[in-house]
């Protein structure tokens, strides 16, 4: 099977598919070298193809029959050269009799040129028409599986994403009550791979992103101790700030075990792709937080939180929500129009929240700009210059990624929030920690516990 559709794929039985294993910040130099590590593309979120899956056939009368006999199962993104997919299917313990030896159903594989035109035919069963070719598959009665059908898919002019169907349309059994299959599905490129072309990368942006953190924290942890010993005690704006660093730094461990999962067989855990996901999400919500609780005053018009602290069970409001938006995402399962992870609910709900935490920021600044001093004034109109990069990163990535081809928009989205949160990590690192920055000398930070220590207060301390 070709882009074009010039060669016809021959699926044919065979034995089953192998499943075996498969800064210092105050230097300038070395904080090139982190950035330019950690801006280094990382997908948290894998698409791997050695999938199972349920499909439901089958109604009551003539009218209905079409409507239950065309069942998008999954996609796959496949690279250039002779990539090969492998499909079986058997039908499950039903109160109905179960199928004779011999019964069939078909597989119709669609380029994603053709997806469009196949989706908007009213009739599904007239979507075959815009497939590459229908092949037929011969189902195992219940209890046991249908031999294997395996094909090549050869690619010459660009990456495509392929999407398949089944279709049970004029199948006399259709009509004869509702019947549950369960559908085996293995994708592999040119050379073995599971990974899709957008995940080609990913060991090797995943280990590089990884290593940067750890030289990044062990940097970050040597600076806190210099400042400890400086000032006695750790700020809790730095406190917050190696929280969420933390987080990141687990989200990634969790990530790429379940990347070697993924590459070594084809199959991932669900469980740590959810923690890896809410843990970097998490860890973004209270990094938007110390800047909104900056924006509000603090450490610059009080260095106590006060009534600032009733915000707090906001802001871990959202991050519930968020949490909360990640599992129904990853429960609902692969979806055609799905290729990002940010479109539908989960997409929409993301993008309000976003807007909602920079609108809620952007007011705190102008409010704290308009009764600070002329330090606390200049220094925030560099700070919320710098921080609306960091609150509208989501919203710009999720309306400019669309306009790219589906298998590069997970790349591309990922690259994005990757870049912003690394960036607002080493830009607020720099800022807790440069003793000449504007930050240092309007803020809080500056004041020391200790005796003969500088000090620093406010009206409302």
């Amino acid at each position: 099977l070709t882009e074009s559709g010039s060669e016809r794929a021959q699926l044919r039985t065979a034995d089953p598919p192998h499943w075996g294993p498969r800064v210092s910040i105050m230097v300038k130099t070395q904080l090139s070298l982190l950035g330019a590590c950690c801006l280094a593309f990382q997908a948290r979120d894998v698409e791997s193809k050695v999938e199972s899956t349920t499909i439901t056939f089958g109604g009551v009368g003539e009218a209905s029959e079409n409507s239950a006999s065309w069942e998008y199962v999954t996609k796959f993104s496949f690279g250039l050269g002779a990539s090969t997919y492998h499909v079986r299917v058997r039908e499950l313990p039903s109160r109905y009799r179960p199928l004779l030896d011999g019964a069939k159903m078909s597989l119709e594989p669609y380029l994603d040129d053709n997806w469009p035109d196949a989706l908007a035919e009213a009739d599904p069963c007239r979507r075959r028409a815009h497939a590459k070719q229908v092949d037929p598959l011969v189902i195992g009665r219940q209890g046991e599986w249908g031999p294997w059908a395996n094909a090549v898919i050869r690619q010459r002019v660009r990456s495509h994403v392929w999407y398949f169907a089944l279709s049970a349309c004029g199948a006399d059994w259709v009509n004869n009550g509702t019947r549950t299959f369960e559908l085996d599905f293995v994708a592999k490129q040119e050379g073995g791979s599971h990974l899709g072309v957008e995940s080609r990368w990913a060991p090797y942006s995943s280990g590089l992103a990884l290593l940067a953190s750890t030289v990044f924290l062990r940097s970050f942890w040597r600076r806190s101790s210099q400042f400890v010993e400086t000032m006695g005690t750790l700020h809790p704006v730095i406190w917050t700030l190696a929280a969420v660093m933390c987080s990141q730094y687990a989200a990634q461990i969790f990530h790429i075990w379940n990347l070697a999962s993924l590459c070594s067989h084809g199959r991932g855990s669900a469980v740590l792709e959810v923690l890896a996901e809410s843990l970097f999400t998490s860890g973004h919500v209270v990094q938007s937080s110390l800047l909104i609780m900056i924006a509000m005053g603090y450490t610059l018009t009080t260095s106590r939180l006060g009534d600032l602290s009733a915000y707090v069970p906001a802001c871990a409001a959202v991050a519930v929500v968020h949490i909360v938006l990640v599992v129904l995402d990853h429960s609902q399962g692969d979806a055609a129009h799905d290729f990002t992870g940010h479109e539908g609910l989960k997409g929409g709900a993301f993008l309000a929240l976003h807007l909602a935490l920079f609108a809620w920021f952007w007011r705190a600044a102008s409010s704290t700009a308009a009764r600070g001093s002329l330090k606390v004034c200049a220094f925030l109109a560099k700070f919320r210059l710098a921080a609306s990069f960091y609150f509208l990163a989501y919203p710009v990535a999720f309306f400019v990624v669309p306009a790219f081809a589906p298998y590069l928009r997970k790349p591309l989205m990922e690259f994005a929030l990757t870049a912003a949160q690394v960036a607002s990590n080493l830009w607020l690192a720099s800022l807790f920690f440069d003793r000449g920055g504007t930050y240092y000398e309007a803020s809080s930070l500056a004041a020391s516990p200790l005796p003969g220590g500088s000090s620093r207060f406010f009206k409302d301390d």
